[in-house]
């Protein structure tokens, strides 16, 4: 039987006889009534182990602090069973119940401040603990005092109902918020059942604690099954993910997640306040605490957040490159050349100077791969590459970029004619130099060809147009013989034809 349909087979039965044992009132009526509630706690224990042991293994640490809540509350209940065995009319003088109700809310708190990833979040759960647990030492300090007092029983119990009730809203407030920013289905499956208990928390031991100021009958104590209930029939679905359409936008999670910390701190200054008039220095400790707390958690984001900061920006001046570098030779890429012909081209008709565009093919390529390998192919035109931009580098403002498979481009500003020329044969000729064997080349080695095409200074054109005359001149270069360079003439046939190999 699967557990999902188990469990209220198991809760509507127990639920059903704690219901007639209180409207029948037998003879030790509150014993059996805390048997029966600490039966369904066992029941829901017994789910939450069973959820522990499925969990992964960055989630067991709350799941193991939903269970300790619950497993203090079973043995608070436990011992007031002993005592209502020697107490029939629930005295209660052998022991605080108060602390375990406290430790178990601390527990929920706990759970819903602690965050398993990255260490950052590690130091601030830390830091959320200490506050946790110096709230609920200040609430409990709070707690004992009211109680101590000599004061009406009925006022001074309404008055620990009431701080109850503030306890349960707080921890309520630290799930919902915790709730808000979680991402991960596996992190909302343990926050929607954080969230079912603490709600119920809130709502049934409420409705409990006013019924008996209010009235003799024992059925406000199933009140007291209703939220262990609740908790294990969300417990027994383990594959369902409720609130599974919800996504926290970036608004709600810096706000959710910036309220968390200042929710925490704000209830132990309310706390020390609240203390002034009974111990000082307890105080003004408490509030120190909660200021200093609350500013290092501060100090460990910011820090944080400009670290990453930081890598972000080197990454994004890593993709940047990568965008518009090529990966094999280094040089710029296609559109990282067409990004600086834009820049270039726009100083020198602001500046009226000429420019000169040249498109160099390494010859016979395809014939080199078929004869050496394609490695040694990649290997030929990362030489190639090399070469061109050290060359290049002696002139400063020169670009050298891989037009595509083994073509390149170079970018001469400021250059005329006869030093453009120039500048294309010491290319060529450093190429030549390498002396890279090429045993289908009849000049041996690797050579390259090259186009040329110029615009003077002041003469009107477009970018294309000149890119587009640099590759006819690279195609009559071709047609010359190779490892040779040619200019665009008028009268140079179109480029339209395959000049590889």
């Amino acid at each position: 039987m699967k557990i999902q349909t188990l469990a209220p087979k198991v809760y509507v039965p127990l639920l059903a006889v704690h219901a007639a044992v209180l409207i029948a009132e037998p003879a030790r009526v509150l014993s059996w009534s805390y048997a029966l509630v600490l039966a369904v706690m066992l029941f829901t224990l017994f789910l939450g182990g069973r959820r522990l042991r499925l969990s992964v293994a960055h989630n067991r640490p709350w799941w193991t602090m939903l269970l300790l809540a619950l497993a203090v509350q079973l043995a608070a209940f436990g011992l007031l069973l002993a005592d209502s065995l020697v107490h029939p009319q629930g005295t209660l003088v052998a022991f605080d119940p108060t602390f375990y109700f406290c430790l178990s809310s601390l527990l929920l708190t706990l759970a819903a401040v602690y965050n398993p990833v990255g260490p950052l979040h590690r130091w601030a759960s830390a830091l959320d603990a200490v506050l946790a647990c110096a709230a609920a030492g200040l609430f409990y300090a709070l707690l004992r005092d009211v109680i101590k007092q000599d004061s009406a029983e009925t006022s001074t119990a309404s008055l620990v109902m009431w701080m109850f009730d503030a306890m349960a809203l707080f921890v309520v407030a630290c799930a919902t918020l915790r709730f808000a920013v979680a991402k991960r289905a596996d992190e909302r499956r343990f926050f929607v059942v954080l969230l079912v208990f603490a709600w119920a928390e809130l709502v049934f031991p409420a409705i409990h604690n006013r019924f008996i100021l209010s009235s003799e009958s024992y059925l406000p104590e199933l009140c007291l099954d209703l939220p262990f209930v609740a908790v294990g029939l969300r417990l027994s679905q383990r594959r369902n993910v409720a609130f599974r359409w919800y996504r926290p936008n970036r608004r709600a999670y810096l706000i959710a997640g910036g309220t968390s910390p200042f929710v925490l701190s704000m209830a132990l200054c309310l706390l020390a306040f609240a203390q002034f008039d009974r111990n000082r220095a307890l105080a003004f400790g408490a509030m120190a605490m909660g200021v200093v707390s609350y500013a290092i958690r501060v100090a460990l984001l910011l820090g944080h957040h400009l670290r990453q900061e930081g890598e972000l920006k080197h990454l994004q001046r890593g993709l940047r490159r990568t965008v518009v570098r090529d990966e094999l030779t280094g040089l710029l890429n296609r559109r990282g050349f067409y990004r600086n012909l834009d820049r270039v081209w726009e100083r020198v008709a602001q500046e009226r100077l000429p420019i000169a565009v040249a498109l160099l093919d390494i010859d016979s390529f395809k014939a080199y791969n078929d004869a050496h390998g394609h490695l040694a192919g990649d290997d030929c035109l990362a030489a190639v590459a090399r070469a061109l931009q050290q060359e290049a580098d002696a002139y400063g403002d020169l670009t050298v970029a891989r037009y595509g498979g083994e073509e390149f481009a170079v970018l001469l500003p400021g250059r005329d004619r006869a030093t453009a020329e120039h500048v294309l044969q010491r290319l060529r000729l450093r190429v030549e130099a390498l002396r890279i064997v090429h045993s289908r080349s009849p000049h041996g080695v690797v050579t390259i060809s090259a186009g040329l095409a110029a615009r003077d200074s002041g003469e009107q054109g477009e970018k294309s147009e000149l890119l587009d005359q640099a590759d006819q001149a690279l195609y009559a270069a071709k047609r010359a013989g190779r490892n040779c360079l040619r200019w665009f003439a008028p009268d140079l046939p179109a480029s339209g034809l395959d000049r590889r190999g």
